[in-house]
């Protein structure tokens, strides 16, 4: 399935390939082309786990600083995306794990307490907002699920190499997401969830700008990422 939220490259952008085989020969401006491209996909990663815009920017800044120390163990046989997802995911699950917030919450037990018109558009925007915060609502083990699967648009098994678990776990999770949130939004909207999907988290303008400066300075500091002292 081609994903419609995967980033679309321009004919004078180099691809992912292209700019990771830039930045290995030495140039690590070119690294600036992967966060513009997978910053939003980072964020809301790291996002859905976290609940918390502030701590999802921070372990974003912290993934990119991964991902670029660990680039050159980069294989093609993944699309970039997902490797690079794959850290953001780890590095908020680390990050919850350290502030004593991470539980497992078993399946059985989980409950839950593109368009022009203005009107439409200003409609799609308010579900939007209703679907982040049933989102929110649901189990972490769900809610991480649910965003990569329908927000970020990864496939089963894509979404099972970034959170390390079975696909069947997956899709069963997923079911159970997809059930709870349409029945809590079935109570507050009459206009189907889908097109909200693209309003999730976004992350654009000062905040993406503000990743992008940070982590290029960390990278341009040294050959290991790191400030000079």
């Amino acid at each position: 399935m081609t994903s419609q939220t995967a980033v679309r490259v321009g004919p004078q952008e180099p691809s992912d390939a292209d700019a990771i085989a830039a930045v290995l020969a030495g140039d690590p401006s070119n690294f600036a082309v992967l966060v513009r491209r997978h910053n939003q996909t980072m964020f809301r990663a790291c996002r859905a786990v976290l609940r918390n815009d502030q701590d999802a920017e921070d372990a974003v800044q912290t993934a990119w600083i991964n991902a670029y120390r660990a680039l050159a163990s980069f294989r093609a046989d993944a699309a970039f995306r997902t490797w690079v997802t794959r850290i953001a995911v780890n590095e908020a699950s680390s990050r919850l794990r350290a502030h004593r917030r991470f539980a497992e919450v078993p399946l059985e037990e989980a409950t839950m307490e593109h368009t022009a018109d203005p009107e439409q558009a200003a409609s799609t925007q308010e579900l939007g907002r209703l679907l982040e915060r049933e989102l929110d609502a649901l189990p972490e083990g769900m809610r991480v699920v649910m965003v990569l699967r329908d927000v970020l648009e990864l496939d089963t098994a894509e979404t099972a190499a970034c959170l390390g678990i079975e696909a069947e776990n997956v899709r069963v999770r997923l079911h159970r997401a997809r059930h709870l949130v349409a029945r809590r939004l079935a109570e507050s909207a009459s206009e189907p969830a889908g097109a909200a999907t693209a309003e999730v988290w976004r992350f654009e303008g000062d905040r993406c700008a503000r990743v992008l400066a940070h982590v290029m300075a960390r990278i341009t500091a040294g050959p290991d990422g790191r400030e000079p002292r």
